[in-house]
Order: C-alpha cells, then structure tokens, then sequence
C-alpha cells in the first residue's frame, strides 16, 4: 500500500480493541451472563426413545416372496395423522397433529432396519410414554396397511375361486352330459383336473393370505427409558446468538468512542495530547478530493511555516518526523521542492534508514566529521530538487550546492552521531556559514527509532506527519514525543 493509499488493515482493528479492550470486555462479560439467562430461561425439555424393528412382509401378489423394506417411506410413516392421533389419545395432549408430530424424530443408521423413534416431552414421563405411543402407532399404523394389502390380495384370490369353481361345474356338468368312453369326454375329463389343479393353488393362496399376521410387520424391541432433562438446540442457539451480539455491539461502542476521540488515526485525540500544535489536514486527506494545486499550494505554506524566520546566517532548523516505519520522505521530497521554488537554501537530513532514492543525496559516515571536515555540506552541484526542475531561483551567490541537498547517514542514524545534541548544533550553525536557510531533518516514529525523540528537543519545529496508512500509530507518536519533552509545533495530516 503506497503513501496516497488507505484502506482497511487487520492491525488497526487488534489496535482499536487493545486501546478499548475494557469496553469489549465488559461487552463480552454482559453477554456472557445475558446468553446465559436466555440459555437457563429456556423451557427445559425432555427426549426418550423408542426403537423399532422393521421385518420384511411377504408379498400377498407374489405367494414365498418378500415386499423390500424402504426406511425413508417407515420414516415418513411414523409421521402421519394416525400415528398422531394414538399419541394424543394415550397422552392426552392437545393440539393439532402438526405440533405434536414436531416433537418426533426418526433416525435410522445406513442399512440397517432399526428405527429410533424419539419424542420430545415437557416431562420425562410425557417423553417416555409419546416415545412409546409412537412406535405403537407406528406398527399399527404399518400392520394396518399391510392387513388392508392382505385383504385386497385375499378377496381378489377369492373371486378368482369362486369363478374357477363355477368353471368346474360347468364342466363336470358337461362331463356328465357326454357318452362314456367318448373323445369329448376324455377331454372335459383333463380339463376337470386343470381346473381342480387351479382351484387348489387358489385355495392354498388364500390359506397362505389368512395365516397372516399384523403383529409380524415390525417389533418394539426397546421401550424408551426415563429421559433426564435436556434443554434444547436452539436455546443453546440462542444463548450464543446473544453473547455475540453484545460482543459485537462492544466492538461497535469502541469503534465509535475510537472514531470520536480520534484514536487509531482521527484528530480529537491527538489535539488533546497535543494542544499547543497547529492542526492541518492537506487537502485530499480523508478521501476529500482535491486537486494537484490545491495540494500543492497547502505544502509549499507548510514548508514556509516549518522553516519561517530562518535567514542564511542563522537558518532554522525543524524535524519532520512520521508515524510509519520509515521517515516520510514523499512528503519530505515534495517540501524540499516547494523550498527550492521558493528561493531558500535548505539542507535536508534523513535521521534513518530507507531504499528510497534521493536527488542530490550525500552519503555520510560521520555527521561529526562532516562539520569538522572542510569543503561545502551540499552534494556536488547540479539541478535543484525534481519540484524545480526548468527555472528554479537563482541561489545565493556564496551557495556551494544546489538549492536543496540531501544528507543520509551511511548506516544507522546513531552510529553516524546524529544522535549528539553537539553535533546536531554544529550542522545547523555549519550550514549557516554557508548561506542555508533551513536545515530540515526526517525522522521515522519515535515509537519505533531513538533519533525522532532526540531530535526534536534541538530543532526550532517539529511536525508530525500522520500518514494515511499508520493513522493508528498517531496516539503512541504523540504520546512518546510529549514525554520526551518534544514541542510539537505542527500535526499534518495527509
């Protein structure tokens, strides 16, 4: 994410609940107790269960053979009217089918033809006495309709006797009718037996039919045990449900409270900890639009203001210090621009570390050599900084450099002495000698690097540069620069 991007980070958020987190605690705390109240307020229920063996029925159209069971339809069959209609006479219970079939569930593993028939009562009495109604109901309901498949199967075996029979008699009667020893005779005799052959598999169908048995469709093999109290999915639902939403409605509160007060980025916060600082926001920060001018022209009036009153033998001295990681040197580069339309000499110092590339930037290994050593501060002369670029002023005649020159510190701000209020002094007061009107230094969140802090106590200004993507590290900025006693004399927000 570069410098003009904002956006969402995950960071901010773990920021934001650490600043507020007795806001959130007490959230969760309150949801806690209220999730628990709704859980325990829950009508208690009570579930028992019954299981029920499937058996097979013979097939009343196809005599030796067996019907194959399909569990989804037993399924579907223990909840029917009937089934509810025996819970409600063995229970006494009141309502339509509808509500009390809701307190029954079916289940039944994989291949197999068990049904566990579990009911949901107010009492565990009521649960264990429905769990049992239902699996009566159930086979009831089962031998029932097999008795009814039984009896179609039955009547119709028995027409078809009775019209076999009456064949028979007519044939016997046109046995009896024909000359003994004829053709006719001898054929009316085979069909006699053909039709006898049919009548007594007829008969012994309707013998196999009446041998059966309603009670062979299935058996109750576990009566439901006393159930213990239970309290149900959905109270338990509830209860979380109700935990999250007072956590969520901490998170909300903090966010306000951190919107309002500024933490994490906003300004109220800030302007408390910082009352002395001048306040700005440069135009296009907070997704305002702006345009290229009006941007331009708010940062050339804050490099004038950082520098103000700095002359070529006494040139002011500032710090502009970020909240980020690095020295906000896109910032840094756009006020050394404005400084070089402006016509003022100035040096500017990074007091850190970054790979960012510098127009006219000299590298040093020792600030204290440096301004001990003989020869121009600046980089070796060349065209002022990018912003004037084709027809920046004419520097002072006794201006050994360009108009803006770079200072960085080979390695680390510390172990280039850029940390020795000695030193620090000494450059200021070398670069007046010659002739520059300003000596700016840039420097990385004290939070995260000793020189801001130290820096800031020995320069004239110190502007805070509030990034757009380390808007959450404002706060510890401005709280480690007050207790290292930095005046803070300007807050940019960008």
């Amino acid at each position: 994410m570069s410098e003009l991007e904002t956006g969402f980070r995950i960071g901010d958020a773990i920021a934001m609940v650490r600043r507020r987190l007795p806001i959130v605690l007490a959230a969760s705390v309150v949801g806690l107790v209220a999730g628990y109240l709704v859980f325990a307020s829950a009508p208690t229920s009570y579930e028992a269960t019954s299981q029920v063996v499937v058996k097979q029925v013979a097939d009343p159209q196809s005599p030796g053979q067996r019907n194959d069971v399909s569990m989804e339809t037993e399924k579907g069959l223990v909840k029917t009217d009937p089934v509810a209609e025996h819970i409600r006479e063995e229970l006494s219970l009141k309502g339509d089918n509808r509500a009390i079939l809701a307190r029954i569930t079916v289940a039944n593993e994989p291949d197999s033809l068990i049904l566990r028939i579990t009911f949901g009562g107010d009492t565990a009495k009521m649960a264990q006495r429905g769990a049992d109604a239902a699996a009566e109901g159930y086979l009831m309901q089962r031998a029932e309709r097999a008795t009814s498949a039984r009896d179609r199967a039955l009547a119709e075996v028995q027409e078809s006797i009775a019209t076999k029979k009456a064949e028979q008699a007519d044939l016997q009667a046109q046995f009896d009718a024909a000359r003994d020893g004829s053709a006719e005779q001898s054929t009316l005799r085979g069909q006699l037996v053909d039709a006898q052959t049919e009548v007594d598999a007829l008969e012994a169908q309707a013998t196999e039919l009446n041998r059966f048995d309603p009670a062979s469709v299935g058996e109750l093999t576990r009566k439901a045990s006393l159930p213990s109290a239970t309290t149900s999915k959905m109270a338990l639902g509830k209860g979380v449900g109700v935990f999250g939403l007072f956590v969520l409605g901490g998170l909300a509160v903090a966010w306000l409270l951190d919107r309002r007060d500024g933490l994490g980025g906003g300004r109220r916060r800030i302007e408390q900890l910082l009352p002395t600082a001048n306040h700005r926001v440069l135009p296009g920060a907070e997704g305002t639009s702006a345009s290229p001018a009006e941007i331009d022209t708010a940062i050339d009036r804050l490099a004038v203001d950082l520098v103000a009153g700095g002359t070529a033998g006494a040139p002011a001295s500032a710090l502009v210090i970020g909240t980020g990681r690095e020295p906000p040197l896109a910032l840094a580069e756009e006020l050394a621009s404005s400084l070089a339309y402006a016509g003022i000499p100035a040096i500017f110092v990074l007091a850190g570390t970054s790979d960012r590339e510098l127009r006219h930037a000299r590298t040093v290994p020792s600030f204290a050599d440096l301004v001990t050593a003989g020869g121009s501060l600046a980089a070796p002369a060349g065209l002022p900084a990018r912003a004037g670029e084709g027809g920046a002023p004419s520097a002072p005649t006794a201006l050994a450099g360009p108009m803006v020159s770079w200072l960085r510190p080979k390695g680390s701000a510390e172990a280039a002495g850029l940390l020795r209020r000695a030193v620090v002094e000494s450059l200021v007061v070398r670069a007046g000698r010659e002739k520059y009107e300003a000596v700016v230094f840039v420097a990385a969140s004290p939070v995260r690097t000793a020189a801001g802090a130290a820096l800031g106590q020995w320069v004239h200004r110190t502007a805070v540069i509030v990034e757009p993507d380390e808007r959450s590290q404002a706060e510890p900025v401005a709280g480690a620069l007050a207790d290292a006693g930095v005046k803070v004399t300007e807050v940019v927000w960008t």
